[in-house]
């Protein structure tokens, strides 16, 4: 009988098993949630909703595979590695914490099929490769976050089949590295104030969709990437020397229906190929709308170029078409040197097409060494350019964010305002009585009385402004090796320019803290340069007190540009002089020149001298002799006036003629650390 039931009991169990769907399965270990709270301060800590954990990686270490982990507000002050694959959740609206202290990573994902959702992550190092999120496996999700004080937000790190959804990130030296990833999915995704807001290097498959990115350095940056498409976004009011997406050395690349608005340069492909541009709006940007650096097959077609400030499409050494595209209402529609193109069947704001002057609405072309097509133009405009309005909600600072730190000052701070008591005693404040130092600034010099406590070491009033740069260089290979460095008639050449307003211009070249000698490079590129800022102006220090004190220049043979300002971290601060390019460039000038004119130049775009501010500003078009520009602008006797950047040695006080402007009066202090690129009102 016991036999018998053995035998029946065996057959049932087979039946099951090979009539279950294939695919399902038993599971003898069912996922289970547990809890961290940081708030459980005396335990116990069993992971349960009662008594949760009050570490996060104590329920990671805790958790089996397939797992949650629910974490409730509050600030964890940890570093996490995540070897299983399991999702790390949030539970309460109010998004916990995650403070790296300074270390390396924040996150660390090891494993596949692992979801981050909900979370706050802030205070990476500042070193190389480190970040709020490193994805060192494959199908990651991360969703929800926001990321800021990192040196990158998310690191994506040689994986594929990533996706980062509906996240912020601000105030970052870059928002997203993609290096050597493939597949991988960026979607509703929030970047401003960072040195680059996307970063992707010798990538491939990368879909950047419905993004938005405003006022960083660079709003997308991608080099050596392949196959790769910017589908429905905006990238508008990024640095006004710098812009909206580069594209370095790439190929296969489309950007389509996109709004590329208010940046320096919108589109910038750079010894790339096969760039496809589709049914997107290039409008308001202040230096170029697409700029063509030797790259071949750019192909724009259905878009809209219109009040460009300067020139909706410059192209040099390079290839390009543009077909079925509104052109119109800006300084010059193409300017091509040393290229061919196709740009016929478009409609120029005129049935007769383009002109060959200047006119406030058809636009106007300009031809050096090209061979380009034009005719036969479209006697009607068409419904070209992006198919939706920006959403103005988009992309804001949260509220009440705590960004950077007071600096401390040494000495007996008696009243415990920030000020030591002898600061306050030389500059007649009351010791012993609480003044809001950390705000006040009575000669509006952009320091507050706590920084110029700091700098008081250095000479610095807060009763006359100053201005702090630190000058950096590198060595030359073209040379004498010292020739990228500042000699001291050069220093007080550029003392002399504020000298006349009684500004104080005290600069850093290696007596107070910094101006260093930094390892040579050579051709680096955006990127590199960002690191540069981190490495050697920040020395890899969230909290180095030279932030928001000091300006930062670095002086090599050949960077990404001649010259030009940039933003490393969150601020437009900082400067690159490229000298021997700027030798090679203007020959008759001597090299000492050519530094301390562009130095001068940048340091002004620094403190709020931009293009939104005059029409003489960085004005190519006023360098052309006997133009309507240069006969416009000339008498705008400024070193902001590309025509006078190394003829004049200052700024103009406006008093020289109709045109002319008075940058002195425009000049904003604290632009440098409170950055904004606004539409000028005659524009929106």
């Amino acid at each position: 009988m016991f036999t018998k039931k053995i035998i029946s009991f065996s057959i049932i169990l087979f039946l099951l098993l090979t009539l279950l769907p294939q695919g399902l399965s038993i599971n003898q270990n069912p996922s289970q949630t547990w809890y961290v709270d940081i708030s459980n301060n005396s335990g116990p800590w069993e992971g349960t909703e009662q008594h949760p954990f009050s570490k996060i990686q104590t329920a990671i270490d805790t958790a089996e595979s397939g797992d949650t982990i629910m974490v409730l507000s509050g600030i964890y002050k940890e570093s996490i590695t995540i070897d299983k694959d399991l999702i790390l959740q949030s539970k309460d609206a109010h998004h916990p914490i995650i403070d790296g202290k300074y270390n390396q990573t924040i996150i660390h994902i090891l494993q596949p099929n692992v979801i981050v959702n909900g979370f706050i992550l802030r205070n990476s190092s500042g070193a190389p490769q480190s970040s709020g999120i490193q994805c060192d496996a494959e199908n990651i999700q991360i969703t929800h976050c926001q990321f800021y004080r990192t040196r990158s937000g998310i690191i994506v790190n040689q994986t594929e089949e990533i996706v980062i959804s509906d996240c912020l990130f601000h105030t970052n030296g870059g928002g997203v590295l993609l290096q050597k990833a493939n597949q991988i999915r960026l979607e509703h995704n929030d970047f401003l104030h960072n040195g680059i807001g996307i970063n992707s290097e010798s990538s491939s498959q990368i879909t950047i969709q419905d993004c938005y990115t405003t006022i960083n350095g660079i709003g997308i940056f991608l080099k050596t990437t392949t196959d790769s498409l910017i589908l429905d976004s905006a990238i508008y009011n990024n640095n006004d020397n710098q812009g909206g997406v580069f594209l370095d050395d790439c190929q296969n690349v489309t950007i389509k229906n996109s709004r590329i608005q208010h940046n320096g340069f919108g589109v910038k492909p750079i010894y790339s190929k096969n760039i496809i541009i589709n049914q997107s709006t290039f409008k308001h940007n202040t230096h170029v709308g697409l700029f063509n650096i030797e790259s071949d097959d750019i192909h724009v077609t259905d878009s809209l170029f219109t009040d460009n400030f300067r020139f909706s499409v410059h192209s040099i050494s390079g290839s390009f078409s543009i077909h079925q595209s509104n052109i119109y209402s800006s300084l010059v529609g193409i300017f091509s040197e040393d290229s061919t193109g196709t740009i016929d069947q478009n409609w120029w704001g005129s049935s007769f097409g383009p002109v060959f002057f200047e006119h406030p609405t058809i636009d106007r072309v300009r031809f050096k060494s090209s061979h380009v097509q034009i005719r036969p133009v479209s006697t009607e405009r068409f419904e070209a350019g992006a198919t939706w309005n920006m959403d103005s909600s988009r992309c804001q600072m949260p509220d009440d964010i705590w960004l950077h730190p007071l600096v401390n000052c040494t000495g007996q701070d008696t009243d415990n305002d920030g000020a030591t008591d002898a600061w306050e005693k030389q500059y007649d404040y009351d010791p012993l009585s609480w003044d809001n130092h950390k705000e006040l600034d009575p000669d509006n010099d952009g320091l507050t009385n706590i920084q110029e406590c700091y700098t008081s070491q250095w000479g610095s009033d807060p009763f006359r402004k100053d201005i702090f740069l630190e000058v950096d260089w590198m060595p030359s290979q073209t040379g004498d090796p010292d020739q990228n460095r500042l000699t001291a008639e050069d220093i007080q050449t550029m003392k002399e320019v504020f000298e006349v307003k009684d500004i104080m211009f005290h600069i850093d070249h290696g007596k107070m803290g910094g101006g260093e000698l930094v390892p040579y490079q050579s051709n680096f590129s955006n990127a590199d340069l960002r690191d540069i800022y981190w490495d050697y102006f920040l020395h890899q220090d969230l909290n180095n007190p030279r932030k928001g004190i000091f300006h930062y220049c670095i002086i090599n043979d050949w960077g990404p540009g001649p010259g030009f300002a940039f933003i490393g971290w969150d601020g437009l601060d900082s400067f690159d002089i490229s000298a021997q390019e700027l030798s090679e460039n203007q020959p008759r000038r001597e090299r000492n020149r050519l530094i301390v004119g562009g130095s001068i130049h940048e340091l002004g775009h620094t403190l709020g001298l931009t293009v939104d501010d005059h029409q003489g500003n960085d004005n190519i078009p006023a360098t052309w002799l006997f133009t309507k520009q240069w006969w416009r602008y000339r008498q705008y006797k400024s070193c902001m006036n590309y025509y006078y950047t190394y003829r004049i040695l200052g700024f103009s006080d406006g008093t020289h003629g109709p045109y002319d402007f008075d940058d002195w009066s425009h000049m904003d202090y604290s632009f440098f650390k409170n950055t904004h690129f606004t539409l000028p009102d005659e524009y929106q």
